[in-house]
Order: C-alpha cells, then sequence, then structure tokens
C-alpha cells in the first residue's frame, strides 16, 4: 500500500500544481475548476493522512491500538484504489492498483491497451 499512497500524493502535487497555475479568470478556470480541483486536492491529502495514522498505529505495541489501526488498513486499499484510478493513464500507473470486479462494475478506463 506505501507505492500506491505514494503514487498518489505525487499525482496530487502535480494536481495542485496545475491549478495553483491557472490564473484568475483564465478560460482554463472555466466554473471555478481551480477551486474544485484544490479542494479534491485537500480531500485527497486528508484520506492519505488518516492512512499515515493507521500505519503508525498498526505498530504500536499495544494491541487496543495495533487492533483496530490494523482493521481500518484493511479497508483502506478500497478506497486508496479507486482515487488512483483517475490515474490509470499515468506511466507509473501499477496494474494491482486496479479496483477489482467485485469493486467496480465496469470502468472503460481500465480496458485500455496495455493496462491489464
Amino acid at each position: 500500500m506505501a507505492g500506491l499512497a505514494h503514487f498518489l500524493r505525487a499525482r496530487i502535487d502535480e494536481d495542485e500544481a496545475a491549478a495553483e497555475a491557472v490564473r484568475p479568470g483564465a478560460a482554463e478556470d472555466t466554473g471555478g475548476l481551480k477551486d474544485r480541483v484544490l479542494a479534491d486536492v485537500a480531500a485527497k491529502r486528508g484520506v492519505l493522512r488518516f492512512v499515515e495514522r493507521m500505519q503508525q498505529d498498526a505498530g504500536h505495541e499495544d494491541f487496543m491500538v495495533h487492533g483496530p489501526a490494523m482493521v481500518a488498513l484493511s479497508v483502506t486499499a478500497f478506497p486508496l484504489r479507486h482515487l488512483v484510478a483517475a490515474y490509470v493513464a499515468h506511466p507509473d500507473f501499477c496494474p494491482e492498483w486496479k479496483p477489482n470486479e467485485e469493486e467496480v462494475e465496469r470502468d472503460p478506463r481500465f480496458d485500455r491497451p496495455g493496462r491489464a
């Protein structure tokens, strides 16, 4: 999961940089796109902070901290795979990060050649 989180953090940083480069009133900022991208960046970072906290707690000696963290980590792969799915066309995207068949009905982005 560390590689998936690292990949997502890098894409979030790229999205933020691209949004910050848009000048107010520019044609690229149609309908407040810049603000939506920056809000999306903040939301994804919040999810990553939660995952990082659970990873830290999973190493704790006290089972009352370790146990719940392990449970939380077991379910975080699902939302993280869906968050990185937006970047499936990126050359560093790993096929094992795709949501599995039980998690999605059908997403044509995953049918691209070379993204098995």
